[in-house]
């Protein structure tokens, strides 16, 4: 593994010498090949497992290898558009074909997933490591049960100032019995593909593709939707928000006590 890990390492730094940007992890190659690098071998497992769910479409991975500081992808590249590229040209009707589509891989990843973990944590069974819980970085966990996970995720809803106003609103939805399933963890529109470019896939009926996986993990049923809208800062009328609504009405109560929590709390996330 090391050698193959120190052979990508080499081609990863022939394709900055080609393409000058050294700052790159993801390089297209011949053959429509993607090599990424990571920071451990999460992704690469999460892409592995996805692989082999039914219903759920993301690329196919062919390889993986870790060096001393990084791990190496090999993995099949996705020609499209990513909705983030095209959200301008995106119709009402667009925006519906792709809450529909995402609905129906989120619903198929939790039904194949629903039963297979007690632990709130990565593909390796270690602590999760997430841009929207940052603090777990200083204080690694791996968590047995959700509400203990949720005082992490809504950190703040103890100190004096607001304590009797805001726990009692997030409080129902912390104690809400809800399953450990397999998620995504970062579901926002650069890493939803339309297949074949944004006038293609209107015109066909290749269902939307999820890439990047680095975030994926074994989670509370909720935090797909808590990830997909954590980077909302106005709500209303905002139209990725009232989509996410559609995938997501199972979380209709985590979302607005996140709302609350962001709103009230203190605590920066972003």
């Amino acid at each position: 593994q090391r050698a193959r890990a120190y052979l990508y390492g080499k081609l990863e730094k022939i394709c900055w010498r080609i393409g000058r940007d050294r700052h790159s992890d993801v390089h297209r190659l011949p053959f429509n090949l993607i090599l990424k690098s990571s920071r451990d071998t999460n992704e690469p497992l999460a892409l592995q497992f996805a692989g082999g769910l039914r219903g759920v479409n993301t690329q196919k991975l062919i390889d993986f290898a870790s060096g001393s500081k990084r791990t190496f992808l090999l993995m099949t590249w996705i020609d499209g558009e990513t909705s983030a590229e095209v959200w301008d040209e995106l119709t009402q009707e667009d925006k519906n074909r792709i809450a529909t589509e995402l609905r129906l891989q989120v619903e198929n990843m939790r039904r194949q997933t629903i039963h297979r973990s007690e632990l709130i944590c990565n593909l390796k069974g270690s602590s999760i490591h997430d841009p929207r819980i940052p603090w777990l970085r200083e204080d690694p966990k791996v968590f047995r049960s959700t509400l203990g996970f949720y005082y992490q995720v809504w950190l703040g809803g103890d100190v004096p100032s607001v304590a009797q106003t805001l726990r009692p609103l997030i409080r129902p939805a912390m104690e809400r019995d809800v399953p450990i399933v397999f998620c995504h963890g970062d579901i926002i529109p650069k890493n939803i593909v339309l297949p074949g470019g944004l006038r293609k896939w209107r015109s066909n009926t290749t269902a939307i593709y999820l890439i990047d996986w680095e975030y994926a993990g074994w989670m509370p049923l909720p935090w797909e939707a808590l990830k997909a809208t954590w980077m909302v800062c106005e709500r209303d009328g905002d139209d990725w928000y009232e989509m996410m609504i559609d995938v997501f009405p199972e979380s209709s109560a985590e979302l607005e006590a996140d709302w609350q929590w962001r709103s009230k709390s203190g605590t920066t996330i972003l």
